[in-house]
């Protein structure tokens, strides 16, 4: 595929579902991508409800489509698009195709699109359904154009209406408050910088955000409030640590990300790790669960995966825990809600654990903090 600026794209806009008000911050939101070296719009012309778009096909060099409504109340323009897409995709003329729409009877489209290796990006209202959101490789929603179009006005407004010498300035309304992230959100920002990091705990910014919308196509830092993913991140100061870092090679700054781990004080274990004989075993299992194994990828990352069988043994958040092997360790714990959490040795404690491929520990609970591991005989 070309490179991402130089990528060619096809731009085929459903004039039913979109308003002619938006298309400027649309193309400027494409252009992004690559070139939108195809733009055709499909409608009826003859109908009113489209006629004010005819000045924005001119301004924007934008192709109408004409398609006549054969049936009174549906929407004949569907059709004729994914008609054209499919003789684009054959045509083998572009990289990548935007589909600008709010209906999900393009979720096809944009799976078979994808399928035959190209880009598929969406843009569409907020009610635009799930399926087609998921068929795209990034979905924008137009609301989030409208906020920043908004937010230029009324740069531009500021600016021009300084006021003179001498004069009082009228005082400025208060900046309106960022759109709160939601649990789910919250929790796929922890497990993607989990998932990216290294062993020190770092992520690449850059890492981050490709992994997201791979997971969340829809995934946007301006739905909260943000012009950059990088913002959103320093703003959670609870959650996330945010390193900026510079090259030699390069003046640009360099992101990364860590989580912020529960730090709270680990009780002491009131038994010695030399006399197992008078500990007391809260519960013990084996790790990992049957039908599980301990792959290279987790020696390379010195962690063990907690499947959902042996969830329950251990915390339901994301904290630090101590592990007792012949020393004892703190470690990082990190819960993931659909998938398997992660136990994060380290260096120094999977050395002594002695991690290996297909090999199998026994984990004893000693209280909610602590855990004894041990290597199964």
């Amino acid at each position: 595929m070309a490179d991402r600026k130089d990528q060619k794209i096809a731009m085929l806009i459903d004039a039913d579902n979109v308003s002619y008000k938006k298309i400027e911050e649309i193309l400027n939101e494409v252009n992004r991508y690559g070139v939108p070296s195809i733009k055709r719009i499909y409608g009826d012309w003859t109908s009113p409800f489209v006629e004010n778009w005819k000045s924005s096909l001119l301004t924007h060099a934008i192709t109408p489509i004409q398609q006549y409504s054969y049936t009174q109340g549906k929407n004949s323009t569907d059709s004729a698009l994914i008609i054209d897409a499919m003789d684009i995709l054959h045509s083998d003329r572009v990289d990548g195709f935007c589909i600008v729409s709010s209906d999900s009877d393009f979720t096809r489209l944009a799976t078979r699109l994808r399928e035959s290796g190209k880009l598929v990006i969406g843009i569409g209202e907020r009610k635009t359904p799930k399926p087609f959101i998921a068929s795209c490789d990034k979905f924008i929603y137009v609301e989030i154009l409208d906020h920043k179009s908004a937010a230029k006005k009324k740069a531009t407004e500021s600016t021009n209406n300084i006021p003179a010498a001498g004069t009082k300035a009228t005082p400025r309304p208060a900046a309106k408050e960022s759109t709160p992230l939601d649990d789910d959100t919250l929790l796929l920002l922890k497990d993607t910088v989990d998932d990216t990091a290294d062993e020190s705990g770092w992520a690449f910014l850059g890492e981050i955000g490709n992994l997201i919308i791979k997971r969340k196509p829809d995934f946007d830092a301006r739905n909260y409030g943000f012009e950059k993913i990088s913002h959103l991140f320093k703003s959670r100061k609870t959650d996330f640590e945010v390193d900026e870092r510079t090259t030699e090679k390069s003046k640009n700054k360099l992101y990364y990300v860590r989580n912020i781990l529960t730090n709270e004080t680990i009780a002491e274990t009131p038994v010695i790790a030399a006399t197992p004989a008078v500990e007391t075993i809260l519960e013990e299992l084996t790790l990992p669960s049957p039908g599980n194994k301990i792959t290279a990828d987790d020696v390379r990352k010195n962690q063990i995966r907690i499947t959902k069988d042996i969830k329950s043994l251990f915390p339901t958040r994301t904290r630090k825990i101590s592990i007792i092997i012949q020393d004892k360790f703190e470690c990082t714990f990190s819960h993931r809600r659909d998938r398997s959490d992660v136990l994060s040795l380290g260096k120094d404690a999977a050395a002594q654990l002695g991690l290996a491929e297909e090999t199998h520990y026994l984990v004893q609970k000693l209280n909610e903090t602590t855990y004894k591991l041990s290597k199964t005989t």
